[in-house]
């Protein structure tokens, strides 16, 4: 007796159990494959993903749910699995972005991989591929549009689609891999052509792998032509400079990179940042040409004008003084291509004074005086500071060489020459030799020759090497001798070192660094033999003629 109600108990109970395990899919699934196992060999599919340890799930995924009215099947689960292996790539790569994907304006395209991630009693991730037209097939949902739409867009269209079958799971889509397309890259590039790019790159990637900007290529009108027929613009050399992506946008399939030529470029150098050559796109004058080089230096100076060199239509180039306006702006000027500007330097305002000729590590002439010393390293300009003198510009230029001309040096001022002792100065530390320098002065250390110079009526003048025993006649010798036209041996000339000149002795000795000058006759022995006797000739004919005319 008591049994009977227990029982009609128990049997009500299970009547009513089917109706609460269809209160939620993934638990009456999860009920109902505990209850009966399949024994079947099953290997991770479409609808059933493996293991994974950030999800902690165990084998049994998204596919395996069905709508409460639409019941599962075995075949359909194998031809899930089947259609899986087909959509789902088995390597996994991850394209460096310089920003996170904006979902609001990223665009999707045939080719971008979709991870659709669920979660809940039951964790599961399936990918899906948006194929050629457009669509991406998602299981037990079907076919979806994506083609054009933001990822926002695309996600909510998806989120969409599943909560009509599965209201109550937990699920949200993931853009995994973007698609990879073909774009044209032509015109003012080293290598034109179609390159692959993916969809998270920017225009400057493209540009490099074409070979990057041929010479005088623009960089800062790049124009990328749209297959819905817009455009839009890139600024590389910005982009370079200032690293804002603004100048520098994201590729879409079927773009066209039309890298131009320049139309207006300009040289900038002297004072500014970044000196170089600058394409301008803007205002075209000297605040943009500024503005690109990195604005003016901390040198600049404005008291000195902006100079400005142009071609003419002739050819010729033609220079533009340019003051700084009374505030210390950059002057207003428009420039033409290939104009060259220079800013001034603070540098260029000091007053300074000359160092020439034999200082120390200048290299000396040769001893058969062929050699020339460097200009350039020679000659050290020097800011002028009050009170310097001789000694200080010495120590200044790290001192004289080894092959100074000590007693031969000179203050060169306003064209005139004043001695300077460098001997005393220099190797007896004599200070009563310095003498004070002002500004403009050129100091000049000469280099002390070690040659004899043979010049004048001889064979072969020359430098001839210095031998403390030769005298007049053995360097006139080592010149070849004197030839028809020189005058005779008394007349010749020596010039010492120190400008003086002697006369002819055979026992003057010669110093290192003399002159030998041999002077020419008007006319040679020959030619003067002639002239006298055309002389003569003259003189009887016309004796003759007068005795012939008296009979």
């Amino acid at each position: 007796m008591h049994s009977t109600p227990l029982r009609r108990a128990v049997a009500m109970l299970l009547c009513c159990q089917p109706v609460f395990w269809m209160s939620n899919a993934v638990l009456a699934q999860t009920i109902q494959q505990g209850a009966r196992p399949d024994t079947t060999p099953r290997q991770p599919g479409a609808f059933e993903a493996a293991p994974e340890d950030d999800f902690g799930a165990a084998p049994g995924a998204f596919g395996t749910l069905a709508p409460p009215d639409a019941p599962s099947s075995r075949g359909d689960l194998d031809a899930a699995q089947a259609e899986r292996s087909a959509l789902i790539p088995r390597t996994r790569t991850q394209a460096p972005v310089d920003e996170p994907v904006d979902p609001d304006r990223y665009l999707c395209g045939a080719g971008d991989v979709l991870e659709l991630n669920f979660w809940g009693l039951r964790n599961s991730r399936l990918r899906v591929t948006i194929d050629l037209e457009g669509r991406a097939f998602v299981p037990k949902i079907g076919y979806l549009t994506l083609q054009g739409k933001t990822l926002t867009e695309a996600r909510d269209a998806i989120r969409g689609a599943v909560s009509r079958f599965y209201p109550r799971l937990n699920f949200d889509v993931a853009l995994a891999e973007p698609r990879t397309f073909l774009v044209q890259v032509v015109a003012g590039v080293r290598e034109p052509g179609t390159y692959a790019a993916r969809a998270v790159e920017r225009v400057a990637t493209v540009v490099a792998r074409a070979g990057g900007a041929a010479p005088r290529a623009s960089r800062r009108v790049v124009e990328i032509r749209r297959r819905d027929g817009s455009t839009a613009a890139a600024d590389l050399a910005l982009f370079a400079l200032t690293g804002d992506v603004m100048h520098n946008p994201y590729l879409l399939d079927g773009d066209v990179v039309r890298v131009p030529f320049e139309e207006l470029a300009v040289t900038v150098d002297g004072a500014v940042n970044r000196p170089g050559r600058y394409e301008l796109i803007g205002t075209r004058d000297l605040a943009e040409v500024v503005q690109v080089a990195g604005g003016l230096a901390a040198t600049a100076t404005r008291q000195l004008p902006v100079s400005i060199v142009r071609r003419l239509p002739d050819d010729r180039q033609d220079q533009q003084l340019l003051p700084f306006t009374a505030g210390g702006q950059v002057p207003s000027a428009k420039l033409q291509h290939d104009d060259a500007v220079h800013l001034p330097d603070y540098l260029e305002l000091q007053r300074s004074v000359m160092v020439v000729g034999a200082i120390k590590g200048v290299t000396p002439p040769s001893a058969t005086g062929g050699a020339i010393p460097d200009e350039a390293a020679s000659t050290r300009r020097l800011p002028f500071v009050e009170g310097d003198s001789v000694r200080t510009l010495l120590e200044r230029v790290g001192g004289v060489g080894p092959l100074a001309d000590l007693t031969g040096s000179y203050v060169l001022r306003s064209g005139k020459a004043l001695p300077v002792d460098l001997y005393s100065l220099v190797m007896l530390r004599n200070l009563k030799a310095d003498r004070p320098v002002e500004l403009g002065d050129t100091l000049v250390i000469p280099f002390k020759r070690r040659n004899i110079l043979v010049q004048g009526a001889v064979f072969t003048p020359g430098s001839y090497p210095y031998n403390p025993t030769f005298g007049i006649e053995q360097y006139l010798a080592l010149a070849g001798g004197r030839n028809r036209f020189a005058q005779s041996l008394s007349d010749v000339r020596i010039i010492t070192p120190n400008g003086e000149t002697r006369k002819f002795s055979r026992d003057l000795p010669i110093d290192p660094g003399s002159s030998l000058v041999v002077p020419e006759r008007n006319f040679s022995r020959s030619e003067i033999v002639q002239i006298v006797l055309g002389a003569a000739s003259v003189l009887v004919s016309g004796v003759a003629v007068v005795l012939a005319a008296k009979k």
